[in-house]
């Protein structure tokens, strides 16, 4: 198993229940999921009186913790492992609920077809590709809904 991959199962333990129980929530708003990285924040201003419920996922934090918990590890193998696993045992209880959010928004763009980012999807349903305003995202989304073109 690649040093990646051993990171990536070891991760999928400690995420557990939270991508099947994200599903369930929040049925009766405009469900609006952003897919971007830590330097490319979402711009929140739309001027819209729906509500929405918003979600972003930053993805490039899965691999900021891996390049964290990879950190000064020994060429042997084995003992690699037992570092990582050590490492993740430690983790406190403010860093897991990042780690488990970012996991659930790789899960999301995987499962919703969102193949690159930044990416902004309303209802799972629409995405528009290489922006993070908000406001301009969902002008494009309302004139698909309406059939026009933006």
């Amino acid at each position: 198993m690649s040093f990646p991959r051993f990171i990536a199962s070891a991760l999928a333990v400690l995420i557990g229940q939270g991508i099947a129980h994200a599903d369930s929530l929040y049925q009766e708003s405009l469900l609006v999921e952003v897919f971007s990285t830590v330097d490319r924040p979402v711009q929140r201003e739309t001027g819209d009186v729906r509500k929405i419920d918003l979600r972003v996922y930053e993805l490039d934090r899965i691999r900021l913790f891996e390049t964290a918990l990879s950190n000064d590890l020994s060429s042997d193998p084995d003992q690699a492992r037992e570092a990582v696993l050590q490492r993740i045992q430690q983790l406190d209880e403010r860093s897991m609920p990042t780690i488990q959010h970012t996991a659930l928004g790789l899960a999301k763009a995987m499962q919703t077809g969102v193949d690159r980012y930044p990416a902004i999807l309303f209802d799972g349903k629409a995405v528009v590709y290489g922006i993070t305003d908000l406001g301009a995202a969902l002008d494009y989304y309302r004139a698909w809904r309406a059939g026009a073109r933006p």
